[in-house]
């Protein structure tokens, strides 16, 4: 709580934007829908209709890539971030309030179940794609400052995960109680999402003004990505690692999963799991602004911690056996895990915001999570893979082995550059 009473003490002393303040406010009302919805999206697809469940995640992943690099074409072609923002939370709102009706049209069939997955499928994947038109707007409001930007981002992610544990535990405890009150949680976040609107509508800033509808914009937003990656060492470390960490570790989602569920319902597993990964998303957002991030050296070395913790998960399951002692354990490697892996997205998301050029902002940013979206689907079908023929356990510590190999290749060839600088350099 000190940590946290520390954090918005620099926020209220360095941040001090109302239309930053009331992005964050309107963002928070969206995680929570988002938190509810994802977490009945999981029980809904896993517990009810397996394969599907599991075949829906993936497809969940590729639309929310899509779904951002649509909204990059979307704010370069025709500015105006804030109308977009509204347009897209309005959107969102509407396809939960169908898949409410849907059920209480229908009941909870196989039918009803089909439809109202794919309705939330599309709806979360918008929440994704409203991820960088808020991204644009911080780096206009916050002057592309780099420590405001780590702040902001520190802040945002640290509120999101305090909501996703309340959201987690509500959500979980009333589904525990009945599968039929999934209709009233889909009704509370559209109604989330309805109320979001309010601080999106009293900003003042509305975003960036083009000249005119232009498709050009879209040729040059991805030239000036390979101009980036070709001559910014900032932007280039800061791709690398981050797509390299996706291809090697994101499989922990699937594996642990995996392992885990040789000892629980991988539905009740799904919650609970995610609920010690929230935990730690909290820690590990408190403790980003404590790190100076301007340097990629602090970066790769809460990325290698990360990783070292991280076979825990599999060495535990090879070495302990007891139903009573491995799961306790692994769930505490989860934690602390989680809060040194946060430290670390939350460190280069910041970082990326500020690198990447505003002219082009959208395309270039959106290019660049297309490109982890796509390492992490074919990361999570590789180990998958891997993981189901010599085992999850053993996939697992390869996977960190890997990339704690790849992270100290990383820092001994990057650490030394500055973002600073990089950011100085692109002008």
């Amino acid at each position: 709580m000190k940590l946290l009473g520390g954090l918005f003490n620099r926020y209220r002393g360095v941040l001090g934007v109302r239309d930053a303040a009331m992005l964050i406010y309107s963002n928070m009302l969206n995680n929570a829908a988002y938190d509810v919805m994802r977490f009945v999206l999981v029980i809904l697809g896993f517990d009810t209709m397996n394969i599907f469940g599991v075949a829906l995640v993936y497809i969940f992943y590729a639309l929310s890539s899509m779904a951002r690099l649509f909204s990059g074409v979307v704010i370069d072609i025709f500015g105006r971030e804030k109308r977009v923002l509204v347009i897209s939370n309005a959107l969102i709102a509407m396809l939960f309030l169908i898949a409410f009706l849907i059920l209480i049209i229908m009941g909870i069939n196989a039918l009803s179940l089909v439809l109202v997955l794919i309705v939330i499928v599309i709806g979360v994947s918008l929440y994704t794609m409203m991820g960088t038109v808020r991204s644009a707007l911080v780096k206009d409001l916050l002057g592309n400052d780099n420590e405001k930007i780590t702040l902001y981002t520190s802040l945002n992610n640290t509120l999101r995960s305090i909501i996703s544990v309340f959201s987690t535990v509500v959500s979980g405890y009333l589904l525990f109680l009945s599968i039929h009150i999934a209709k009233y949680l889909i009704l509370s976040s559209a109604i989330l999402s309805i109320v979001a609107l309010t601080p999106l509508i009293l900003m003042r800033y509305h975003g960036r003004v083009t000249d005119g509808f232009s498709a050009q914009v879209i040729r040059r937003g991805f030239a000036r990505f390979g101009e980036l990656f070709r001559r910014n060492i900032g932007f280039r470390a800061i791709i690398l690692t981050v797509t390299v960490t996706y291809l090697l570790i994101i499989s922990l989602d699937v594996l642990s999963y995996s392992i885990l569920s040789l000892y629980y319902n991988v539905a009740l597993l799904a919650g609970i799991d995610s609920l010690f990964g929230y935990a730690g998303a909290t820690i590990g957002s408190i403790l980003t602004p404590r790190f100076r991030v301007s340097k990629l050296r602090v970066v790769y070395v809460i990325l290698t911690t990360a990783l070292i913790i991280g076979l825990g998960f599999g060495i535990i399951p090879m070495l302990i056996r007891s139903l009573v002692v491995a799961v306790p354990l692994l769930f505490m490697v989860n934690l602390i895990y989680n809060i040194f892996i946060n430290a670390f997205f939350t460190a280069v998301m910041s970082a990326l915001i500020s690198v990447v050029p505003r002219g082009e902002f959208g395309i270039v940013y959106s290019s660049t999570w297309v490109l982890f979206t796509a390492s992490q689907i074919v990361s999570a079908v590789i180990w998958a893979f891997i993981g189901s023929v010599i085992g999850a356990p053993r996939a697992l510590i390869i996977a960190m082995a890997m990339g704690i190999t790849a992270s100290l290749v990383f820092n001994t060839v990057y650490s030394k550059v500055s973002l600073r600088e990089g950011k100085d350099g692109e002008k």
